[in-house]
This record gives structure tokens, sequence and C-alpha cells, in this order.
């Protein structure tokens, strides 16, 4: 447990930067798979880069066939390792996190380009905007789980 909070609180902080998977920047995408690997054991493939808006982003991830392995779930039965995809509608940007349980309270893992990566629960996300969220868990793969 002890390495799992390092791994979390080393992120905190790390900049922001469209396009970049880690280990030094992230784009949202990126955190969240860096995030599913090192602590999930949940591959995420690279998704083909695209600059343009984070609608674009969001569009390319979930039209994705690495979507079809999650499956959305309520806000109430979020669990460690699942994903939040986040939509502020009115400012059109959409975003991705990975829901992460640090002892009793879980919080959303995400990156915002001004500040890099940060933890925020379920209520501090809206109160910034994010007024769409969507909570999906992966399903699972009785092959590679019983690997």
């Amino acid at each position: 447990m002890t390495d799992r909070v390092a791994f979390l609180s080393d992120l905190i902080g790390r900049p922001y930067r469209i396009g970049a998977t880690g280990p030094d920047s992230f784009d949202c995408y990126g955190l969240a798979r860096h995030i599913q690997a090192a602590l999930y054991d949940v591959p995420m493939p690279e998704l083909p880069f695209v600059a343009a808006t984070t609608r674009q982003q969001a569009e390319a991830m979930l039209n994705h066939a690495e979507r079809q392995k999650w499956r959305e779930i309520p806000e109430h039965e979020a669990q460690d390792g699942n994903l939040v995809l986040m939509g502020n509608v009115a400012g059109r940007d959409f975003h991705l996190g990975t829901y992460v349980v640090a002892g009793t309270a879980g919080v959303v893992l995400h990156i915002r380009e001004t500040v890099g990566v940060v933890a925020d629960d379920l209520q501090s996300l809206r109160a910034i905007g994010f007024n769409y969220l969507r909570c999906f868990t992966r399903i699972r793969d009785a092959n590679r789980d019983q690997a």
C-alpha cells in the first residue's frame, strides 16, 4: 500500500502536455493509461494523437475499440481503478481520469492544463465545471484473469 501511495503522490503536479504519455508529462488519456498499467495491470492501447481539441480526443477515445472493454456504471458504484469520463458541456471540454481509492475516500486522478496532475473528488469536479460525469468499469476478460 505504501508503494501505491508513493506512486500516486509522485504523479501529483506532473505537467500537462497534449499527446504526452509520461512519465515526465501527460495528457489525460496518457495519465489514465499510465495508471491503469502500473496499478491495475490493465493494458490500454495507444491512441492516435489528436492535437486539435479535447473534444476530438474524447471522440477518439469513445470510438476506439478499447471502449468496448469498459461498461458504464452508476456513479455510486465507482470503485478503485474505474475510469471517469468528464465533460464541461458549456465549455465543450471533455476529459478522462482514473478513480482511485486511497484509504476510505475515492478521488479522481486527472490532469489540468494549468496545474498538472491533481486529485479531486466527484463533488469538486462538478464545482470546477465538469457537470457531465460517467464512470466505467473494465469488463473482465476470463482468459486474461485466469492467467
